[in-house]
């Protein structure tokens, strides 16, 4: 399968792929603080910030940045309106990956900044700002997704090698049953990022697997798309259906950095190579 590098940018760790309703992207350098856009030509800085800053969401009245400590609401001016805190920087926690849910309300991945395992957690943000936490134990809560039925969340706590789903009821907002879907083999890598397509199924970026996975609707592996960049993050689809995908050049030698100059940058591969499309997308409704 065809896979072209699009963008070279060597982000630290390019992360949280996200498409947005005005038809351009969002993405991060997390441990910079740095947010842009990606419009599929052209790539410019949106947004910058001290704190760390993991993924960026549509919300009906702007965006919500995943900051390290808080979640930020932003108006249509960039303006911070709004924040909910989560946790202090002296906990070393931050906030990972996040998805909002068609209700409008978020699900986020918290974890430790040096991994230590089982300090990492889901959170469900409800419309009142109260918190519900999902999974209260986790080493790194990394990808989540919305299926393509609007009713199955799937999420990753990436050393566990496994992709696993929740119900959804939209009308009480309940994220509950959770189970395993899908069990990666040896040698693939660990599942950060995730995105969901229209036939139920998920591709899922590999950390220290140089590719993308996708699994079936019934959790089968059916596809991994090997190229030259260990440290695969995060994956969504654009406006035209191509799979764009982030990476990272964090934890790798120099060795290494010259043997992949691609690391770090923005990847696509075309929609005519993979042939399928996205699940729905929904917006924040704070």
């Amino acid at each position: 399968m065809k896979v072209e590098l699009v963008l070279s940018s060597k982000a630290t760790l390019g992360e949280g792929m996200n498409l947005f309703p005005d038809g351009r992207m969002r993405w991060v350098d997390l441990p910079n603080g740095l947010s842009y856009i990606w419009d599929g030509a052209s790539n410019e800085l949106w947004h910058s910030q001290r704190e760390e800053l993991s993924k960026v969401l549509p919300w009906r009245d702007g965006s919500i940045l995943l900051s390290q400590t808080a979640i930020i609401f932003l108006d249509q001016a960039n303006n911070e309106v709004e924040r909910i805190d989560l946790h202090n920087q002296e906990s070393n926690l931050r906030c990972s990956d996040a998805v909002a849910l068609p209700n409008g309300e978020i699900l986020v991945g918290i974890l430790d900044r040096d991994l230590t395992p089982n300090r990492s957690r889901l959170i469900q943000v409800k419309l009142d700002r109260s918190v519900v936490e999902i999974v209260s134990i986790a080493s790194i809560s990394n990808g989540i997704t919305i299926l393509a039925d609007g009713k199955t969340v799937a999420w990753a706590d990436s050393p566990r090698k496994e992709i696993e789903v929740f119900d959804f009821d939209i009308y009480s907002g309940v994220v509950s049953n959770r189970r395993l879907f899908a069990k990666l083999p040896d040698g693939i890598g660990l599942v950060d990022g995730m995105c969901a397509d229209k036939d139920g199924g998920v591709w899922a970026a590999l950390w220290a697997g140089s590719g993308v996975a996708h699994f079936d609707k019934s959790g089968n592996l059916d596809e991994v798309v090997r190229f030259d960049s260990p440290n695969v993050t995060s994956c969504a689809f654009d406006r035209d259906e191509n799979l764009i995908i982030t990476t990272g050049t964090a934890t790798l030698s120099s060795d290494q950095l010259e043997r992949y100059p691609g690391a770090g940058g923005l990847w696509k591969i075309p929609r005519t190579e993979h042939g399928t499309s996205s699940a729905p997308l929904y917006t924040a409704q704070f």
